[in-house]
């Protein structure tokens, strides 16, 4: 096979508070507006498009099969802090531990879940 990453695909349901959400409060970055229903950003070289739907996600972060972004970063004591002091919500109140190091989930205005992870 030769098949390769080339997006990923965030359903929400208001592409201008998403666009703040993402760009403002993560640093992605707006590459091109196809519509007023699909944006394309920009995240570490991985386009991330975001999709105009009618409903907010239900899934629950533990009981449902999803997929789940996940983002790096060297520092996740400190990055906590920097997302919750900009509002963004998180599950967990401190880092929880994972197999390859720390994690975190940081839930969207639209009920979709992004994992900070801390590899050690």
């Amino acid at each position: 096979m030769s098949l390769a990453m080339c997006m990923i695909s965030i359903k929400v349901n208001d592409i201008e508070k998403a666009k703040r959400f993402y760009c403002e409060g993560l640093g992605f970055q707006v590459e091109k507006a196809y519509s007023e229903s699909i944006v394309e950003l920009n995240f570490d070289g991985l386009p991330i498009i975001l999709e105009k739907v009618s409903d907010l996600n239900t899934l629950d972060y533990y009981d449902n099969s999803q997929i789940v972004m996940g983002l790096q970063t060297k520092d996740i004591v400190s990055e906590i802090e920097i997302l919750r002091d900009k509002g963004i919500e998180l599950l967990f109140e401190e880092p929880q531990k994972c197999p390859p190091g720390l994690f975190n989930v940081i839930k969207d205005p639209f009920g979709n879940y992004i994992e900070i992870l801390e590899f050690q």
